[in-house]
């Protein structure tokens, strides 16, 4: 049986799992239990650190950053990374780091996926879908790097080459399914019966 929720915007019950309400559009997002955000690795207080015009969290031990979602998605613009002389003209793909297991969120305590940014930049990132995402020192940096140094075209491009082989490939098969429902046709009783009524 599926687990329903009141859409906190219009009020009509929808499921559990859907984020954006089908009746209204609203987002349900889940409430945020924690006040005082630790960092997910060191358990520490986080304490506000200020980067580009925008205040983030960070941690004083391990230099771990929190980035609410909006933050997040304007630190990893090409408009604001373009933007940045600071970044170095070449990006270097660093090893991915070993497994320490899945954090806990910053804002709900719930446990985050973890994720290889743009699936080609070498930058695991944890990150909430309700609440927002967290780095480790310097991943901020190389996700910007990646950015303005072309790797969200070489993404795109990287999409567009494999959806075209799906194309391809699905043209293929209804070309396959054309010629079966072709011959079974051929071998029906009924269609030569009527053929020529």
């Amino acid at each position: 049986m599926q687990q329903t929720i009141q859409c906190v915007h219009c009020g009509k019950k929808i499921s559990k799992r859907i984020r954006y309400c089908p009746n209204c559009g609203g987002e349900n997002k889940k409430e945020m239990t924690i006040q005082d955000p630790l960092c997910p690795r060191c358990k520490c207080p986080l304490e506000i650190y200020k980067y580009r015009k925008t205040e983030l969290d960070i941690c004083p031990q391990c230099s771990g950053l929190w980035l609410d979602a909006g933050e997040f998605k304007r630190l990893a613009t090409e408009r604001e990374a373009y933007a940045d002389e600071s970044i170095p003209y070449e990006y270097q793909k660093k090893p991915l780091p070993e497994e320490k297991g899945y954090l806990p969120c910053v804002r709900c305590g719930s446990l985050m996926i973890r994720k290889n940014f743009k699936r080609i930049s070498g930058v695991l990132i944890d990150t909430c879908r309700d609440h927002g995402i967290w780095l480790d020192a310097g991943e901020l940096e190389q996700i910007r790097c990646f950015i303005a140094n072309g790797g969200l075209e070489e993404y795109q491009d990287k999409q567009i080459m494999r959806n075209r082989e799906e194309i391809e490939s699905l043209a293929w098969k209804l070309k396959d399914v054309a010629f079966v429902q072709k011959v079974l046709h051929f071998w029906n009783i009924k269609y030569w019966l009527f053929k020529n009524v």
